[in-house]
């Protein structure tokens, strides 16, 4: 369903861009959004982060951006630092914790994206290309922000993220995927500039 939608890249593109904020507000997309797709584990940690592993080994994937507390605390335990961590703090497991608050602070509400997650997303990726690993901090959820992490992420980088389905997803960067999120994108709910600063 969603492959047959049309899409105007460039108006995307500027979409994102500009100041804003994208709601999550239809049923049918949370079910779409919460569908396993790309390299999709359904095993318990760690067998499930070494399926990722030699997935991501196997396809030649490069750069690691983690989402969420989960997925990151066990990307860490049982395979390497991710270049890129996504964090709220709120599941405090092997490590991750107040002491560890550093890096860019987001103000991201539930089942929105604003326009600074994709900026912050952007210069922690851009700051790992450069060899120097971050974390980004969200007061509110990170869960959507595997959107932004796919569409700034360079070609050949993977992105990991946890599904309440029990999956652990791992999404090789690809011009395909990038187009995908696109057009999930385009299914949010846009409205004006509202809340949400960013802060380093």
């Amino acid at each position: 369903m969603i492959f047959a939608l049309p899409l105007n890249s460039n108006a995307l593109i500027k979409k994102i861009s500009s100041p804003g904020v994208y709601r999550l507000t239809s049923d049918s997309l949370r079910r779409l959004m919460a569908v396993p797709f790309a390299v999709s584990i359904p095993r318990e940690p760690p067998a499930s982060v070494h399926h990722a592993k030699a997935a991501a080994e196997d396809l030649g994937l490069q750069l690691l951006i983690t989402v969420g507390d989960v997925v990151t605390s066990n990307v860490r335990r049982y395979w390497r630092e991710p270049d890129v961590a996504i964090i709220d703090g709120r599941t405090r497991r092997y490590g991750i914790g107040e002491a560890e608050r550093t890096g860019t602070v987001i103000d991201n509400p539930p089942a929105t994206l604003i326009s600074e997650s994709f900026i912050a997303v952007r210069n922690a990726v851009e700051e790992a290309v450069r060899g120097r690993r971050s974390v980004i901090w969200v007061n509110g959820e990170e869960d959507l922000l595997a959107i932004p992490a796919v569409l700034e992420s360079p070609v050949g980088s993977a992105v990991m993220y946890g599904l309440y389905t029990g999956y652990l997803v791992l999404v090789p960067v690809v011009p395909a995927y990038k187009l995908l999120m696109l057009k999930l994108l385009a299914l949010m709910e846009p409205s004006p500039r509202g809340s949400g600063k960013g802060k380093a």
